[in-house]
C-alpha cells in the first residue's frame, strides 16, 4: 500500500470540508457490517449523536484540546489544511464539545480521519509501518494502540480492551510533539521488551 495521504477535497469552506470527512469516516465506521475487525476482535464504535448530527467520537478525532498560545508550531505547518484554517485551534473561533469538553475544530485533525480504517487494514496485513502495544492507563483499563509511521507521518489509534473478542475506539490523532513521539516510542519499547520476557 502506498504512503498514506490526508482526503483530497477541493472545497476551501471550512464546513464543506468538515461534512466531506465526517462523510469518509460514517462510511468507513458506522456501519458495523462493513467495519473493520482488529484482528479477531470486533471494534466498536461508540456513536453518541451530538446537536450537528455527528457524533462525538468523530468531533474527538477532528479536533484539538485549545491550546491559547502554548502550541510551539502549528500541528498543520506546512500542510493543505494551514492555508484554510487560520490558527482555529489558537484562536478558537470554531469551538465544539465533545464529551464535555472545550475542543477547537482541527481541519489537519478531520482531513486524515480516514486513515483509521486503512491503518487498521494495515495491521491486519502486518505491515511494518503499523506499530502494535498495549498498556494499562490510570484507570486501570487495558488500552490497545495502533502507530503508523512513515516519513512525516505519524498517526496513533487508541482503543480500550472490553473482552477478548471486542475492543472499543476511543480517539485517533496526528503524533506531532516530540515529547508525546518520543512517549509513544517508549511505550511500545517497554512493550516489546516485556513480550519477550513472556
Amino acid at each position: 500500500m502506498n504512503k498514506l495521504s490526508p482526503i483530497r477535497i477541493d472545497s476551501k469552506i471550512s464546513s464543506d470540508i468538515i461534512d466531506r470527512c465526517h462523510d469518509h469516516f460514517k462510511s468507513d465506521l458506522a456501519s458495523k457490517e462493513s467495519r473493520p475487525r482488529l484482528g479477531e476482535r470486533e471494534i466498536f464504535i461508540p456513536f453518541v449523536w451530538m446537536d450537528d448530527h455527528r457524533s462525538e467520537i468523530f468531533w474527538h478525532i477532528s479536533s484539538i484540546e485549545k491550546k491559547d498560545d502554548r502550541l510551539p508550531i502549528l500541528p498543520c505547518a506546512n500542510d493543505r489544511a494551514s492555508a484554510i484554517c487560520k490558527e482555529n485551534c489558537i484562536d478558537g473561533e470554531w469551538l465544539i464539545y465533545p464529551r464535555g469538553e472545550e475542543r477547537a475544530v482541527c481541519l489537519f485533525r478531520a482531513m486524515r480521519v480516514e486513515w483509521i480504517r486503512q491503518i487498521i487494514d494495515l495491521f491486519n496485513y502486518h505491515d511494518e509501518r503499523v506499530k502494535y502495544w498495549e498498556k494499562v492507563n490510570s484507570n486501570k483499563k487495558n488500552r490497545i494502540y495502533l502507530r503508523y509511521q512513515e516519513e512525516e507521518n505519524d498517526y496513533l489509534i487508541v482503543f480500550e480492551e472490553k473482552s477478548s473478542k471486542r475492543v472499543i475506539l476511543i480517539t485517533a490523532f496526528p503524533v506531532f510533539f516530540r515529547s508525546a513521539k518520543r512517549d509513544y516510542d517508549n511505550d511500545y519499547n517497554a512493550y516489546v521488551h516485556s513480550q519477550k520476557k513472556q
